[in-house]
């Protein structure tokens, strides 16, 4: 079952996902899998988020969980908001706890 992340972004914070995660996942990218579009300014993305724990990574949490070495596979669903051709919204679907059970980390909470 995918549960939300319970992180949204808007308006200038769109970028803040890929650059938080750029220090502690270098090779962090996403292997877009289907895209659809409503026609109405709303995009959806199925992929899967990968990469390679390299550095310290901020549990949802708040414990930081250092360099582990490990890959991650995850299932995600991106939707956008797009309003005149820009981002106005992301919204992040993915299974955070097989996230954090992949790089070795408690999922009860952080």
């Amino acid at each position: 079952m995918y549960l939300p992340s319970g992180l949204k972004w808007i308006g200038a914070e769109v970028r803040q996902p890929m650059e938080g995660l750029g220090k502690p996942f270098p090779d962090f990218h996403r292997e877009l899998l289907q895209v659809y579009s409503t026609g109405d300014g709303v995009v959806i993305v199925e992929l899967k988020l990968q990469g390679t724990h390299q550095g310290d990574f901020m549990t949802p949490g708040g414990a930081v969980l250092p360099a582990t070495g490990k890959r991650f596979d995850v299932p995600c669903c991106d939707v956008f908001k797009v309003k005149n051709r820009k981002v106005q919204a992301f919204h992040c679907y993915n299974m955070r706890s097989t996230w954090l059970d992949q790089l070795g980390a408690s999922t009860d909470g952080n």
